[in-house]
């Protein structure tokens, strides 16, 4: 995630988090810039613009799981009170179980773009919704916990548009995930209608 976030935000509009976020992601790529001409880069990681490569990202939470059980236990309570962050891992997941096998298909042709946006996107799904609920839900951060959820929100349609260019509704696998990311915009619409119903200082 960030490094830190300002000091002084309760004043803040969605407009003004979007703002400071693409500073951040800014900022982020410019260093993952630097660090590629210090050397090659992975051929198969997917950099998250939230600050971790995703790949490095999932092995952390598997050694969580592996040395705290009750990390696991905690994720579960915390799925369960977000039912759109539920569904977007799950969405997320059945996406990586379709695309990964196509990827060095489609690498170096036309579509490569497409897959490589696809995988980004369907990550960032949950990163979005996760970091949200992350800084919080007080006067000073529920703007900026919007504003992540409507990144997810624009991450989804992307991914839709990727599923749609892969296949779409006459490609079965493609139909069903078109159906999974819809479900999980609809649950992401209703999430931020009820946070923005929150904000009663604005």
């Amino acid at each position: 995630m960030w490094r830190e976030l300002p000091a002084e935000t309760r004043d803040w509009s969605e407009e003004d988090w979007e703002e400071f976020f693409k500073r951040q992601d800014e900022r982020y790529f410019a260093e993952v810039q630097a660090q590629s001409l210090e050397q090659p880069a992975e051929a198969d990681g997917t950099l998250s613009p939230c600050g971790a490569d995703q790949a490095s990202s999932d092995a952390d939470d598997e050694d969580l799981i592996a040395e705290d059980p009750e990390y696991e236990v905690e994720l579960d309570e915390e799925l369960s009170r977000i039912p759109v962050l539920r569904a977007a891992i799950e969405f997320c997941d059945r996406t990586m179980e379709f695309v990964s096998p196509i990827c060095n298909e489609t690498r170096g042709g036309p579509m490569e773009y497409v897959t490589r946006t696809l995988c980004t996107e369907c990550y960032l799904v949950p990163d979005y919704v996760l970091a949200g609920h992350e800084i919080g839900y007080d006067e000073d951060t529920l703007c900026g916990n919007i504003a992540l959820c409507v990144r997810s929100r624009r991450s989804i349609n992307r991914c839709i548009q990727c599923l749609e260019r892969l296949g779409g509704p006459s490609n079965e696998a493609c139909r069903k995930l078109i159906v999974r990311a819809i479900v999980t915009r609809v649950l992401l619409d209703q999430r931020i209608a009820e946070l923005r119903k929150k904000v009663w200082w604005r």
